[in-house]
């Protein structure tokens, strides 16, 4: 639940923007705890949730993406590159 609001955040981040991908972290997860608590809804939930994905995929791919999601990618691959740094350093110790 948590995983995927993680990633189709990050991804609308990717595509369209930090507001977008806020939007879309936080809808996902909202439709997720819908479905954990109304059963009957789940899958037309995690299908909405699968072709939304997809279409944000499609769509984003096509378009240009804007300035703040390319400084928001760079900060995070930064930040993902010097926390690989400080693991791949404390194991070797």
């Amino acid at each position: 639940m948590l995983l995927t609001a993680l990633v189709l955040g990050a991804l609308g981040l990717y595509y369209f923007g930090v507001r977008a991908g806020a939007w879309t972290a936080a809808a996902t997860l909202l439709l997720c705890v819908i479905a954990l608590v109304v059963p009957s809804l789940a899958r037309p939930i995690h299908i909405a949730i699968a072709a939304g994905a997809i279409a944000l995929w499609q769509f984003g791919s096509r378009r240009q993406r804007p300035a703040d999601a390319v400084l928001a990618v760079r900060l995070v691959r930064r930040g993902a590159s010097r926390l690989w740094s400080l693991v791949r350093g404390k194991r070797q110790d």
